[in-house]
């Protein structure tokens, strides 16, 4: 079964993020028209900046407090199993000068659809993120990605999916805005304090050869 996920990758900032966090949940809400989110027990969770501040804190590793902390929610109680279930994974609360950076995560199975990319876009006008991208579990693997990724850590893309955004700063790791916005895709736009690559219309689908070959035609213009 093919999935996609939502990836938000944002620099340290010592706090939770907890204003960002619900208004963003809050979005994630409309966009797949979840009733009510679930921590990993099953239990209906409160949407509030007090109650998320004590779940964080309760996670927070106590050995390595500055790494951060780290929580999952669900749009359908996990216990179920349901094919329909949205997971939310969240780490923030990342201390500057530690190796992490701070990620929101939204994945996505087979169903339900990827929902439409102004609620993606929202979302990085939210968090202002270095980097968010709509990535394919299939392409993913295809492209080895988590291998260039570590091969490139968090100083440049490790691929070019299919919805990308890559903030000022990290787009000079592949040529700067103004190279970007001359780039061989379906659309690019400067985009949040930085540039968003569409390589083709709609959603990346690595069982559509036009999608692959958008991919090959801007990883060879990126030199990647």
């Amino acid at each position: 079964m093919n999935s996609y996920k939502f990836h938000q990758l944002c620099l340290p900032r010592n706090d939770f993020r907890l204003k960002e966090i619900v208004e963003w949940l809050d979005l994630m809400r409309v966009a797949f028209e979840i009733e009510c989110f679930y921590n990993s027990k099953s239990k209906p969770i409160e949407l509030s900046e007090n109650n998320l501040q004590i779940i964080f804190e309760k996670n927070r590793d106590k050995r390595f407090p500055k790494i951060g902390s780290t929580d999952h929610f669900f749009s359908r109680p996990p216990k179920l199993r349901h094919d329909e279930t949205v997971r939310f994974e969240i780490h923030t609360g990342t201390h500057c000068g530690e190796k992490f950076v701070d990620t929101f995560d939204v994945s996505i199975g087979n169903r339900p659809a990827v929902p439409h990319f102004k609620h993606l876009k929202q979302s990085i006008e939210i968090f202002h993120p270095f980097e968010a991208y709509l990535s394919e579990s299939k392409n993913e693997s295809d492209m080895n990605a988590y291998d260039r990724f570590q091969a490139a850590g968090f100083n440049k893309p490790a691929i070019i999916r299919g919805f990308h955004y890559l903030d000022e700063t990290f787009a000079r790791s592949i040529g700067g805005t103004e190279y970007c916005l001359k780039s061989p895709v379906w659309k690019v736009e400067q985009f949040c304090h930085g540039v968003l690559i569409q390589l083709i219309e709609g959603v990346f689908d690595t069982r559509n050869p036009s999608h692959l070959e958008a991919q090959r035609l801007a990883m060879k213009y990126f030199k990647m």
